[in-house]
């Protein structure tokens, strides 16, 4: 009598292996490998499916080398997303956490190592759904189960720093994820409570190998980069950066920072603040901004006077004191750079003076207003530099001066 065991690797084992099982009958097991040139590990699976698997007393085994680490990422993920029929066997409860935990870490690895593959920008989990923010669309990627969502979960609070048993309030970290080419990578996390005791988890991605940090490489045309190369030149003002979240702010102004280094030859102290940093710049002084430790944008910007810095770069001005701070650095010798969620260069002045910016202050300061937005991996700018102006003796902004888009 003909008998046929199903035959399964754990999904550590094939993380750490790189192979995964992709098919199986009662004639053949097929598996796929990262690299089929590893004799030893073609000899333990064979080994393995021996043991397991027998058809008429001959064991069948099929070895087929992968395409990609795309499409093994892909067959890891569905892996995952497949409930485990465990029975009423009872498990241990330490057994049981450190199985979690594993399993917990090679999903973990999965997902991000799939969602770089694809360009992912942003990976959402919230309600058991894993999905990608591809091109600025969210596209569904798989299913959890509850008890695998808590795990995963779990892991990247214990990477990204955070309280892992705190669900009721809102945490920001982050930590580094490296790729199998031993490439960093840094992922940003936000966690909130949402209702129904869940959390809604965002990782944003921020790899500089399919960004990278280069003013030429963002997408701004040949006479916008002369612009953005001549405001670098700046000793002094304000230079707004504009758009909506996940528009490229940031990475705009880590280049104009990277670009400053270059031309000054590392001749200007650069200070960062930011909440939380979202790339690792050399040569830059880099601040995290603490709220809960009082140590929010204005009190961190203003202690950065005492550091003697040629040039201030504020992740996000998002109040009437760092606004105010803000311009008061611009007026006295430094020049600062900071993001602004606005979509306009007119609705950037009166974010500015809704926070308190009087206009004829402002228009004294203010060098240039970078707008931008991503649209399917298109870059669409503009950027209008500044001059003030008097009518009827008032200062003004010139807003039609050297407008590029």
């Amino acid at each position: 009598m003909q008998t046929f065991n199903k035959f399964s690797l754990s999904p550590v084992f094939c993380l750490h292996n790189g192979v995964v099982v992709l098919n199986q009958d009662e004639d053949a097991v097929t598996i796929g490998l990262l690299d089929l040139s590893n004799i030893i590990l073609r000899c333990r699976l064979a080994h393995a499916v021996s043991a397991q698997v027998r058809n008429n007393g001959k064991p069948v085994a099929a070895l087929f080398q992968l395409i990609s680490q795309d499409e093994f990422n892909r067959h890891i993920s569905v892996m995952f997303s497949k409930e485990k029929n465990i029975g009423n066997k009872p498990v241990e409860s330490e057994e049981k956490k450190t199985v979690t935990e594993n399993e917990a870490e090679a999903l973990l690895n999965a997902l991000v190592g799939t969602a770089l593959n694809v360009q992912a920008t942003d990976i959402h989990i919230e309600n058991n759904l894993v999905r990608f923010r591809i091109c600025g669309e969210l596209e569904r990627e798989i299913e959890l189960n509850s008890e695998r969502k808590k795990a995963v979960v779990r892991r990247i609070k214990l990477l990204s720093h955070m309280n892992v048993v705190e669900t009721r309030k809102a945490q920001d970290g982050q930590f580094i994820f490296k790729t199998r080419d031993s490439k960093d990578v840094y992922v940003r996390v936000s966690c909130v409570p949402s209702v129904g005791d869940e959390e809604s988890v965002v990782l944003r991605l921020l790899d500089t190998r399919r960004m990278p940090l280069v003013l030429d490489k963002l997408g701004f045309d040949e006479e916008q980069l002369e612009m953005l190369r001549a405001l670098c030149r700046c000793s002094d003002g304000l230079i707004l950066l504009c758009g909506a979240t996940g528009a490229g702010k940031s990475t705009t102004a880590c280049a104009m920072l990277q670009e400053i280094r270059r031309q000054s030859v590392d001749a200007k102290k650069i200070i960062s603040l930011e909440d939380p940093p979202e790339y690792m710049l050399e040569g830059v002084t880099q601040i995290q901004v603490h709220d809960e430790s009082d140590l929010d944008f204005h009190e961190l910007l203003r202690r950065s006077f005492r550091q003697d810095p040629d040039v201030i770069f504020i992740g996000e001005i998002r109040d009437s004191q760092t606004a105010r701070v803000a311009l008061q650095a611009a007026m006295t010798g430094h020049l600062v750079i900071a993001t602004l969620h606005t979509g306009t260069l007119s609705q950037a002045v009166l974010r500015m003076q809704d926070l308190g910016a009087q206009p004829a202050l402002l228009a004294s300061v203010l060098k240039a207003v970078v707008v931008q937005k991503l649209v399917q991996r298109k870059l669409y700018a503009q950027i209008r530099v500044l001059t003030p102006k008097r009518e009827d003796g008032v200062l003004k902004l010139d807003y039609q001066q050297k407008e590029v888009s």
